[in-house]
């Protein structure tokens, strides 16, 4: 029996692993107490745009060359989250520089997802704390970690799908 990697299936999937994420990032925060900084909050806000974007594409079930636009979002959203996780890593790395948090707290705090989601996206937080590592990695790591392995599959799969030939019609 094959299994077809079609680019609903794809994108489901894709939509899948944001969402575990973000329950993850649910799951320390509510029920380990680790109370989420404006970097840690940006970061998530990047993992749902990607999951909105997978959601988005699964349900259109686009063809060839707009399965490959729709991969094309999702390795952006994955890089901006990568540029907010490599920023944070290097604010644990050099704790006294901070990251603004009076200015980033309330920008991050005035979004529209932390009016309608506080419980997922409202930060409190501070960029520097450092909590224990999960595996030997503190969370902004894991987070860099998943953005990294999102962006090349998006990559992968986007190309895949704009070098394939197309069906021929049935004459």
């Amino acid at each position: 029996m094959k299994f077809d990697l079609t680019p609903r299936r794809v994108f489901a999937a894709f939509t899948l692993v944001p969402l575990a994420l973000l329950a993850e990032a649910l799951i320390l925060q509510h029920l380990q107490g680790q109370a989420p900084c404006p970097l840690c909050i940006l970061q998530r806000e990047g993992f749902f745009l990607f999951g909105l974007i997978a959601l988005a594409a699964a349900v259109h079930n686009p063809q060839r060359r707009g399965a490959a636009i729709y991969a094309a979002a999702m390795a952006l959203a994955s890089l901006a989250g990568m540029g907010v996780a490599i920023w944070h890593v290097w604010t644990l790395h050099h704790p006294k520089f901070g990251c603004g948090i009076d200015v980033m707290e309330q920008f991050v705090n005035n979004l529209p997802t932390a009016k309608l989601l506080p419980w997922i996206f409202y930060a409190n937080g501070d960029c520097a704390a450092k909590h224990e590592p999960i595996f030997g990695l503190v969370v902004p790591e894991w987070s860099l970690a998943w953005y990294a392995v999102l962006f090349l599959a998006a990559v992968f799969f986007g190309f895949k799908w704009l070098s394939a030939v197309p069906a021929r019609a049935a004459a």
